[in-house]
């Protein structure tokens, strides 16, 4: 199987505003194969965001390479094909959101690339389903909460069908009620739809439901794998200026107060070790 995406000695700088060049990123190498779920973490200005932005080519490598459905984002003549194997859900769906009503909304990313009219519906329906917003294709989405708003931008990406999206702290805006629905339907995404999902977050609770973790620093990649692999190395981890999951942090501690523990990330992990059944 070939890698969905693959990011190949990529390397980004641009100009500030002092007009002094800044580098983003430096030497990236990563490959994601389709069906999987990554998620991105970082402290502000790691160069999380900047990489993903180069997955649908909203960005383009200074040097090195990315490559889409083994497409280079570089030769223009790649744009269409990429951002079409390639969608991107973005922190404020307000900034997604054009039309006036729910349906119009979701059809509009349809209409723009020419998909004849008796296929925008039933496409438009099933995206509408999948996040289940259904009952509200008929509403103006002003109308609707943060939490709703955002599922109604992932519809319109949904519709259009792509291989992986790129979900760019899509809770960040969000109350509880409204991230956990996020959180589910990004699940649903993957597990059912076998999409992949590339997901920037600051949320180490939503990170660790991915199938792998990308921790960013400085522009490049300081670690990689599981989300057991990564946040059971409680000390790097704080070093990057995050936090692990409650969980392992409190494992950690006890494993320096000389308690011999397995690697742990989850609560019920910490409970069956602490209080194991007979």
């Amino acid at each position: 199987m070939e890698p969905i995406i693959e990011a190949r000695h990529l390397s980004h700088t641009y100009v500030d505003g002092q007009n002094q060049e800044m580098t983003a990123l430096k030497d990236i190498n990563l490959s994601i194969m389709p069906g999987e779920f990554i998620a991105i973490i970082g402290t502000n200005g790691s160069g999380k965001s900047t990489l993903a932005r180069h997955f649908n080519a909203l960005l383009t490598p200074t040097e090195g390479k990315c490559l889409v459905g083994g497409l280079d984002t570089s030769v223009e003549a790649n744009l269409w094909p990429v951002r079409q194997t390639v969608g991107m859900v973005f922190q404020n769906p307000d900034n997604q959101i054009v039309a006036a009503i729910v349906e119009e909304d979701v059809a509009f990313g349809l209409e723009n690339i020419g998909v004849p009219g008796p296929e925008i519906r039933p496409r438009v329906e099933a995206a509408l389903e999948t996040v289940g917003m259904t009952a509200y294709a008929k509403h103006a989405p002003h109308r609707l909460s943060g939490g709703q708003k955002q599922r109604i931008a992932i519809a319109g990406v949904l519709a259009l069908e792509p291989k992986c999206i790129v979900f760019d702290e899509p809770t960040a805006m969000l109350d509880p009620k409204g991230r956990k629905d996020i959180v589910e339907t990004v699940l649903k995404l993957n597990k059912e739809k076998q999409i992949t999902i590339i997901y920037i977050t600051h949320k180490m609770e939503e990170a660790i439901l991915a199938d792998r973790i990308i921790a960013m620093n400085q522009g490049h990649i300081e670690m990689e794998g599981t989300p057991k692999e990564v946040f059971t190395q409680v000390d790097r981890i704080r070093k990057l200026g995050l936090e692990c999951p409650l969980a392992a942090e409190v494992a950690n501690a006890l494993q320096k107060g000389g308690h011999k523990l397995p690697p742990i990330l989850t609560h019920e992990e910490l409970c069956q070790a602490l209080c194991p059944s007979k």
